[in-house]
């Protein structure tokens, strides 16, 4: 009886094993090369999308190499646009400056002092400009800008949809 249990035990594990692949299709972005966010092309908004890329990449280029937290970084950029961080931003830099703290994690609330930044600055722009952008097209926009700046690969500033989308964003923030 034993016996019996523990083939079937084996052959259960095995099976489980074997289609590994099959539980990976079911779990959102597992076997997914972009872990945080992956947005479809269709569902970004450009201008959204192109001033958080651009603005990423003109703060961190040069500091980005291969063993830099990408993914951290981009999911404390995306967790303060969700709404999740609930520390006054003044008590996360004062934690984070004073240092001590793994990559990761300092890559993590880097994250969420850059996003707060862009924020700040779009209202500082104008009273409503924030109500013009999509938060998530500007955590993919910050998490992109991160990965490409990590191979080395980053758009440059002539980048036509980078263009397009950084001045669509200023006239719609400027307009009156």
């Amino acid at each position: 009886m034993f016996k019996k249990i523990s083939v079937l035990f084996f052959t259960l594990i095995l099976a489980g094993c074997s289609s590994w692949s099959s539980v990976t299709n079911h779990i959102p972005f597992m076997g997914n090369d972009k872990k945080v966010i992956d947005l479809d092309k269709d569902k970004l908004d450009q201008k959204s999308y192109a001033a958080a890329y651009e603005a990423t990449v003109a703060t961190y280029k040069g500091r980005v190499n291969e063993n830099f937290f990408v993914d951290n970084f981009a999911s404390g950029a995306n967790d303060w646009y969700l709404g999740r961080i609930l520390v006054p931003v003044k008590q996360i830099q004062d934690k984070l400056y004073t240092g001590g703290h793994d990559s990761d994690v300092y890559a993590y609330y880097s994250g969420v002092l850059h996003a707060e930044a862009l924020q700040a600055n779009l209202k500082r722009l104008s009273a409503n400009c924030w109500e013009k952008v999509d938060s998530q097209s500007m955590a993919q926009g910050i998490y992109d800008a991160m990965r490409d700046l990590q191979k080395g690969e980053a758009r440059g500033e002539n980048d036509e949809y980078i263009v397009q989308g950084s001045e669509a964003l200023l006239k719609a923030c400027t307009s009156k």
